[in-house]
């Protein structure tokens, strides 16, 4: 059978995973992370870093993007309950979102679990909230 030569990139392609203004490139490549954020909602914010709480668990993370930069993210279950935790690099705030699946309906049972599993208290919780109903700075004060 005969090699089937694939020719290169049309020369004013731009690279995939970038905005192309609606033109040249027809591809337009998204990170895994992007296509499965749909998926999920922030339900709050953790003072410790990604890689220790990733390490508290054992998870692997993955190196994806998003409109706005490099994001790694760990995804995982615990008691039928999808998370996710993510950073973004070069974020000014240095919180790690909590991501908990959509289909999830009590954001505050699901907080209980994994803060229970991390082996952290309400204390390491910088943010709680949604894109809804807006999100609260716990930082500065006690949750109420």
């Amino acid at each position: 059978m005969a090699e089937i030569e694939v020719p290169g990139p049309e020369p004013d392609w731009e690279r995939a995973p970038q905005y192309q203004g609606g033109k040249r490139n027809p591809a337009f490549q998204a990170s895994m992370w992007e296509y499965e954020a749909g998926s999920f909602r922030v339900v709050a914010g953790l003072s410790p870093s990604l890689d220790v709480l990733a390490a508290r668990l054992r998870l692997d993370m993955e190196r994806g993007w998003e409109d706005l930069g490099c994001v790694d993210v760990a995804m995982f279950r615990i008691q039928k309950i999808d998370f996710a935790l993510s950073r973004l690099e070069g974020s000014p705030r240095p919180d790690v979102s909590v991501w908990i699946s959509r289909a999830q309906a009590d954001a505050d049972e699901a907080l209980d679990v994994l803060l229970d599993a991390l082996g952290i208290g309400r204390e390491a919780v910088t943010f709680r909230g949604d894109a809804e109903t807006g999100f609260v700075d716990l930082r500065n004060g006690p949750e109420a």
